[in-house]
C-alpha cells in the first residue's frame, strides 16, 4: 500500500482525490449541486495545499545559524 501512496504522491494526495472523486459522483447523481460541489472542492484542495506546505516548510533546514 505504501508504493500506491508513493504513486499518487502520498496519503494526503490520495485522501484529497478520493475525496474529489467521490464528491464528483455525488454531483452527477443529483445528490449535490454545482455550488456545494465547487466549494467542497476549494476546501478539500486548499486543505491539501497548506497542509503541504506546512509540511515542506517544517523539513527545511535552517538557513540563520549561529
Amino acid at each position: 500500500m505504501i508504493r500506491f501512496y508513493e504513486f499518487l504522491g502520498g496519503k494526503k494526495m490520495f485522501f484529497a482525490l478520493l475525496l474529489t472523486i467521490l464528491i464528483t459522483i455525488f454531483l452527477i447523481i443529483g445528490k449535490c449541486n454545482f455550488s456545494e460541489w465547487a466549494n467542497f472542492c476549494i476546501w478539500i484542495n486548499g486543505a491539501y495545499v497548506v497542509g503541504n506546505g506546512i509540511e515542506h516548510f517544517s523539513k527545511r533546514k535552517k538557513i540563520y545559524t549561529k
